[in-house]
Formats: structure tokens, sequence, C-alpha cells
């Protein structure tokens, strides 16, 4: 797990190799494409790449309405861009209507790093979530972005994907597969539960690995598809361990953590703690420096499982 990938640069080169298998798909941009790594798809395609400027919720209602002419529209910008100001739009011109948008929010959480507290998306999963009709994802590693990417262009309807800024370990293979709404069992163990997503997930499997060596054993499951999310595969493993521990880069209000505990209460009751942002704002600040602050990177989500087996 040492080789890393770059994350805007998987989402460009993916938007590539869809185009040839999909030549309705369109690009869409509020003027961030080098941020999201859509610009190797304007120099390939410029007739079916559109740059709105900053002007976000124009270009939302503009892919409902390519949608609605039987267009393949994948629109990007920053998640906290994505999921406030032009939330109207997708909810009204995208979900309402059932449009075949594909929407990405890149810079997702933490990766947004020093562009500042208002720029990083502390709620856009628990926006996403609430739309009727959204899918949610949020990919691993560049590999499963890749398929994720992939299964979007092929479903028909709404989805949401959270990308991250930056290079990220890979820990899957070439030759995995993703499948919709099923969580990912990385890991057995009967010690305690640990849910992870995004970029959290990677912090998950060192964490689980330390915590081996000290004879804890922890039943980790990555859950890249939030919404529908994977009912039986959480209260198995509530009923498995007893307690569950989630980490995300986003609030705990609403996000993974919520999502599991409305899961746990309806299947298996049990004791769910939240790791992630503990109702307040981003920071202007790097990435390894907020993971440690919040508590989802290995060090944080480690000490967590230890303190609960503890009390």
């Amino acid at each position: 797990m040492t080789e890393t990938r770059d994350t805007n640069e998987t989402y460009g080169m993916t938007l590539l190799s869809l185009a040839k298998k999909h030549p309705n798909l369109v690009v869409l941009e509020a003027d961030l494409g080098k941020a999201s790594g859509s610009n190797v798809f304007k120099e390939k395609y410029p007739n079916r790449y559109f740059n709105f400027g900053v002007a976000e919720q124009n270009m939302i209602g503009y892919a409902s309405g390519m949608a609605a002419t039987g267009l393949i529209p994948f629109a990007s910008t920053f998640a906290s861009f994505m999921s406030q100001r032009a939330l109207d739009q997708v909810v009204n011109s995208v979900c309402y209507n059932d449009e075949n948008v594909k929407l990405i929010g890149t810079y997702a959480g933490i990766t947004s790093e020093k562009n500042g507290g208002t720029h990083i998306s502390v709620l856009d999963i628990a926006a996403m979530r609430a739309i009727p009709r959204m899918k949610v994802f949020d990919a691993g590693d560049a590999i499963e972005l890749e398929q994720i990417l992939a299964y979007a262009a092929d479903c028909i309807g709404p989805v949401y994907i959270r990308t991250n800024k930056g290079k990220f370990p890979l820990f899957h293979s070439a030759d995995y597969q993703f499948r919709f709404n099923k969580a990912e069992i990385l890991s057995e163990g009967k010690d305690a539960g640990l849910i992870t997503t995004g970029l959290t997930t990677y912090q998950g499997i060192v964490a689980v690995n330390q915590l081996r060596k000290e004879g804890i054993n922890v039943m980790h499951l990555h859950m890249p598809t939030i919404k529908p999310i994977d009912k039986e595969a959480i209260a198995m493993c509530m009923e498995s361990t007893g307690w569950i521990v989630t980490a995300e880069n986003h609030s705990v209000i609403g996000g993974l953590g919520m999502a599991v505990c409305a899961v746990t209460s309806e299947t298996h009751p049990g004791k769910v703690t939240r790791l992630g942002f503990q109702d307040h704002f981003g920071e202007t600040a790097s990435r390894d420096y907020m993971m440690h602050k919040y508590g989802i990177d290995a060090e944080g989500i480690a000490d967590a499982i230890r303190s609960g087996l503890n009390e």
C-alpha cells in the first residue's frame, strides 16, 4: 500500500476513457477544471466541455437541461459550492425532475486545506443524502474512484461523488470490483467494529493493523456507497462486535456516522462512536494537521478504539 495516485488526475483520465464509451457524455466546470482534473478532457474534446465561470447555480441548471436532451453531464466544482451555493438547483432542477446528472464535489472536506474554512465541506454528505433520488459515493482510493465514475456513467439518475484533492495510497488491487450499495470487509474481528469511507479508510487500515499487534481485533468495513447504505453489513457488524466506531472526513451530524446510527437503531441497537467534525467548521490548515486534530487519522482512530475498550 505504498503506491499513491492523484485523485484529480484520476478524474480527468477516467473521463477521457468514459468519453469513448459514452459519446453523449459532456463535462461541465465552474472555472475549476485545473483543480478537478478535467482540463485534459477540454483539450481532447473541446466541443463537449463547458466552462460556466464562477456560476455554479447556472452550471447545475444547464446540466439538468442537457440531461433532459439525452446527454450525460458530469458537473464538477468544490464540494462546498456544490452542496451550498448550488443546492437549490441540485434539488429542484436535477433531483425533483430525476435528471441523469452526475455531480462531482471536489476538494472534499479537509482536503481543501488552505483554501480556508469556508471552502471545507463539512455538510455535503448530509445535504446530498437528504435529497430524494440522489445516490452518494465517497471512494477510498483512485482505483475505486475510476469504477464509481464508470458506474455513474452507466446508471440512470442523479449521482453525487466526493473527490479529494491530492495523492493518496492505493489499497485496492487492480482486479478489485466495486459493488454498488455494498460494504467492503477489510478485516475481521470481534473486539470492535470500524466503519470508514473516503480518505479515512486507509487511515483505518493502518489503525487496525496497529491494534492487531496489540491483541485487539477489529472488524473494519469500508463504505464507498453512503446512500443507499449497506444496512445488512452494518447490522452484521454491530451484532458481531456490540460497538461501532465511524470515521469520516465530514461533520458527524448527517454524514456516515448518523447513517450508521439510523441503521443500528432499526436493526440491531448498540453503541456508536462518531469521529469527524464535531459540530464545527473546518479551518485554514494542512490536511495532516486537521486529520490529527479531528481524530480521523490512524492515531486518532486507534486511540478512540483503545479508549472505548478500556471504559
